[in-house]
């Protein structure tokens, strides 16, 4: 019977797929990987403007936000735990979901990565046909404003102090980071969990550029030198620049490393 349930919100390229697959590692969970993403890019009540092939338009013809709320608030009997990773911009102008009575006893969590390693990793695969099939930014997916609407939505009429993650606290810290993570909201935590088996997971779909970093470690990877905004495209900085107020309260909500 399932005890606990977990979100885990985050904007893209903020090392949430490596929290996710961290999770993965333990015994007897249910994992969803962006359900609410593929309705937002895919589904009848797609938000995206961005062209969407006939074939991923046909697979989630059926599929709406009632129906991946229902499939994610079913009992799964055999099952301790289920966690969801997803894009907070995914489920913008649909917070109240969350109010529903099957959601009350989950808990939400935050991730977030400064803008500038964030944002110009998204651009690098946004312009990229070859490696994630688009072909150009869109300023709106950077996804920080909607991540602390969502943290003040939640925070508010939902649960207190969401807990959030940095991706450079996570990075440098692996062990006390999960660890002080999975005490907050409910999850065993294991000392294994900082490393697994490298290679594809099955529920991340054929796209694997999105995920290659996580596909081939083994565990978490300690930052490299930090990018600077001077580095990147004029485009990129003006919106690093407007995701920065965004990012700054939500980090200073963080947990902090045990050991800093």
């Amino acid at each position: 019977m399932v005890n606990t349930g977990v979100f885990l919100w985050c904007a893209p390229r903020c090392v949430a797929t490596a929290v996710e697959r961290s999770v993965r590692t333990l015994d007897n969970g249910q994992v969803f990987h962006e359900p609410f993403l593929t309705l937002f890019y895919y589904s009848p009540e797609r938000k995206s403007s961005r062209p969407a092939c006939a074939e991923s338009l046909q697979a989630f013809s059926q599929s709406s936000y009632q129906s991946v709320c229902k499939m994610l608030q079913q009992d799964f009997d055999d099952k301790e735990f289920v966690f969801i990773k997803d894009m907070a911009y995914c489920v913008e102008g649909k917070f109240d979901i969350f109010l529903e009575e099957d959601f009350k006893s989950f808990k939400h969590t935050f991730m977030i990565r400064h803008p500038k390693p964030a944002v110009s990793s998204l651009f690098r695969l946004s312009t990229n046909p070859e490696l994630a099939g688009w072909d150009y930014f869109d300023p709106a997916e950077a996804g920080f404003r909607q991540l602390l609407e969502l943290y003040e939505f939640i925070d508010r009429r939902v649960h207190k102090n969401p807990v959030v993650v940095d991706a450079a606290d996570l990075l440098m810290f692996p062990n006390d980071i999960m660890q002080s993570y999975c005490e907050a909201v409910g999850l065993k935590y294991e000392k294994h969990m900082t490393s697994w088996q490298p290679g594809p997971v099955a529920d991340w779909g054929p796209c694997t550029a999105w995920h290659d970093e996580v596909m081939k470690s083994s565990g978490f990877i300690a930052p490299g030198a930090p990018s600077t905004v001077k580095d990147l495209p004029p485009e990129v900085a003006k919106v690093v620049k407007e995701c920065m107020p965004y990012y700054e309260a939500l980090a200073a909500r963080r947990i902090r490393p045990k050991t800093q």
